[in-house]
């Protein structure tokens, strides 16, 4: 069963390696296959990943998104020590995006390091995000 994609106006999704941006109307269409698939409000764009916890989602964005990642794999260790030393209170919240990735559910990954950015925007605040 195909899946059914609504895209609002100008807003955007990644399908495989490809970002599309809907023009100025709202548009339906079916994915076919097995593919990557981000929506929107799941991208992260590398500009944005200023913050330890950004920078682990923007990888583990990629290594979803992308075919091999044995190097991403490497960076990801390198982003999680860095992120440990950074914010160490959030420790407990890295161990399930680790579970996800050891399994190979990089989005099931994204899932949890999207509630790792809640809790460094809930302790930190917005102005890490500047």
């Amino acid at each position: 069963m195909p899946l059914k994609i609504e895209l609002k106006p100008h807003e955007s999704i990644i399908i495989g390696e490809s970002l599309i941006t809907n023009d100025g109307e709202r548009t339906r269409f079916y994915i076919e296959g097995n593919v990557p698939i981000l929506r929107e409000k799941f991208i992260l764009r590398e500009k944005d990943a200023n913050t330890p916890s950004r920078r682990v989602y923007f990888i583990v964005q990629q290594m979803y998104l992308c075919k091999e990642n044995k190097e991403l794999q490497k960076l990801y260790i390198e982003y999680v020590r860095d992120w440990q030393k950074a914010a160490p209170s959030l420790i407990p919240f890295i161990a399930p995006v680790n579970e996800s990735i050891i399994n190979q559910d990089y989005y099931g990954a994204i899932k949890s390091c999207a509630k790792l950015l809640e809790k460094e925007d809930e302790l930190f605040g917005d102005s890490l995000l500047s």
